[in-house]
């Protein structure tokens, strides 16, 4: 008979182990050890240990769902740790393959994560992590910038939908081999003599909610600017996806905020930007870059694989559509 009970002390060796059998290879940490999950989900200081629920059959752990809380917007420095408990959202789910009544659990499961929200004052329900709702599991799961659940994720795409989850937002997930040949920028040493790249490294994330979920991975800002007057004409963040590697032996970087202020668009410094950025992770060892962008921003997505990036998978926010809310309200 399978019970349902909240964390323990004890859980996490049973979780790092569905974890290794469930999330799929590229795109997480596999394999996690231990310390690595209690760092990303069970020590940030927003875990509630009734967010995160087990499921049990015969004293053994069979599955887990885990729920939680992002900031209130705009993000307020004065407020460290103040969260808006009217969106929850379901960070993750597993349950052990195999199991006869694998689909069962797994929705029983995510129905208690939603009771949790909801017994918190949750009004508006979402399953997978996106900023700023994405409190767990940055820098172990979701490849470069954490946009919900991977599409590859072994039945998690199917519970959902089955549940009534409803995709309101697509990410493309896109990766390049710096060991490839460089794709040549036609507009490089026109560039090179109007601006200058800027490196700096292990600077603080913008803001406390940021801070706790990507802080410790060596964030560095790059900046292309004007050689005139120092402007910035296009600019970005990296951050060091070591424990990506962990599959197939190769250094990632992770390649986040691209962007270019509206008086410098559409001259060539976004791409060349990127093309810096992949120049110089070759120069400090990398193997590979990943980025990530909306499935809809075709700009974005023409300009990546142009220089070489190639999609890899696809990452998805679900909503509950309010109809629904009412099965998990409490008695």
């Amino acid at each position: 008979m399978i019970r349902y009970r909240t964390f323990r002390n004890g859980d996490p060796p049973a979780l790092v182990r569905l974890w290794n059998a469930t999330v799929p290879e590229r795109g997480a940490v596999r394999p996690l050890k231990v310390h690595e999950l209690d760092d990303r989900a069970f020590n940030p200081p927003v875990f509630e240990r009734s967010g995160l629920i087990v499921a049990e059959e015969d004293d053994r752990v069979v599955g887990f769902v885990h729920a939680g809380f992002g900031p209130g917007l705009p993000i307020d420095s004065a407020r460290p740790l103040g969260l808006d408990r009217e969106m929850g959202m379901i960070a993750m789910l597993a349950v052990e393959p195999g199991l006869p009544a694998e689909l069962d659990v797994a929705r029983a499961l995510v129905l208690e994560g939603e009771r949790y929200l909801r017994s918190r004052g949750a009004m508006v329900l979402y399953a997978g992590g996106q900023f700023p709702l994405n409190p767990f599991y940055w820098g172990i799961y979701g490849g470069s910038e954490g946009s919900g659940f991977l599409a590859s994720h072994p039945m998690v795409p199917q519970v959902l939908a089955g549940m009534g989850y409803e995709p309101i937002g697509v990410t493309a997930c896109l990766e390049y081999d710096v060991g490839a040949a460089a794709r040549r920028d036609p507009r490089g040493v026109l560039i090179r003599r109007q601006a200058e790249l800027e490196i700096i490294e292990d600077v603080p994330a913008a803001e406390w909610w940021s801070e706790l979920a990507i802080g410790e991975f060596h964030l560095a800002r790059v900046s292309l600017r004007s050689r005139a007057d120092g402007a910035i004409l296009a600019r970005a963040s990296t951050w060091d996806m070591s424990l990506f590697g962990r599959g197939d032996g190769r250094g990632r970087l992770g390649l986040l905020d691209v962007f270019v202020p509206e008086p410098h668009r559409r001259k060539g410094f976004g791409r060349h930007l990127v093309s810096e950025i992949l120049r110089w992770a070759q120069e400090i060892g990398v193997q590979a870059v990943e980025v990530q962008t909306p499935s809809t921003n075709e700009s974005a997505l023409e300009l990546y694989q142009s220089l070489g990036f190639i999609p890899v998978d696809q990452s998805v926010v679900y909503r509950l559509p309010a109809r629904l809310l009412e099965r998990s309200a409490l008695p």
